[in-house]
């Protein structure tokens, strides 16, 4: 293909005109007319012009962009709800003087962040006494959920949720170990929201407060005994 003359419709095919268009960014320019003239199928209108196809990606873009800002300024604006809402509680956690003082701060601090149940789990080989679930169960629920890591996010089986949460709401949770083996029992969380824990969850302020009720169980559970 010569660089001034375009070859007849026999001779080209696609990639050609293409080729030739993209290596001459200017040829519109000098060919306004053909610009103005050209026109592209569209869903909605029938046909529009090639300025007014490209005016309407930008605008496509624009919008998603826009979409895309406003999603991370949600995110952004939750994330430091519940910042505050957990620096508010590590102090207070602090001046619990039972366990089931702790039980209480601990429910009405997660209904602020829209959770339909929060369970603290004793193990009773820990610590001797009434508890949501047994040994066995909780043995049990540490081989199938807890594998290997501290922290489980996602769904439950029905006897399972049933067992920890009761009648409560619950589409999906987090099981937080509690104890430097996880030898205390541990925290669960529940939502109703079957995606709120999910994977991609971030764990960073789950773990820690799962360490400072940890550090506080001990004595909580020797004041607690009768």
């Amino acid at each position: 293909m010569s660089d001034g003359t375009l070859l007849d419709d026999t001779e080209l095919d696609e990639t050609q005109v293409a080729d030739y268009l993209r290596d001459r960014p200017d040829f519109f320019l000098r060919h306004r007319t053909l610009l103005e003239q050209l026109r592209l199928p569209h869903q909605q209108k029938g046909s529009v012009s090639l300025v007014e196809a490209r005016l309407e990606r930008q605008r496509q873009r624009i919008q998603a962009l826009e979409e895309e800002i406003t999603g991370l300024m949600t995110v952004a604006g939750e994330n430091e709800r519940i910042f505050r809402v957990y620096v508010d509680l590590f102090p207070r956690l602090f001046a619990c003087s039972s366990l089931s003082q702790l039980e209480r701060l601990l429910a009405r601090t997660f209904q602020q962040l829209r959770l339909s149940a929060i369970v603290l789990v004793i193990d009773p080989r820990w610590r001797p006494g009434p508890s949501v679930l047994s040994g066995e169960q909780l043995e049990r629920l540490y081989r199938e959920r807890l594998v290997n890591r501290d922290i489980y996010l996602g769904r439950l089986g029905k006897d399972e949720k049933q067992r920890l949460f009761g009648d409560a709401m619950v589409s999906s949770c987090a099981l937080v170990r509690l104890g430097a083996r996880g030898e205390q029992g541990l925290l669960a969380f529940g939502s109703v929201d079957a995606g709120h824990y999910g994977a991609e969850k971030d764990t960073l302020f789950l773990s820690q407060l799962a360490d400072v009720v940890s550090l506080l169980l001990p004595r909580l559970v020797v004041d607690d005994r009768p």
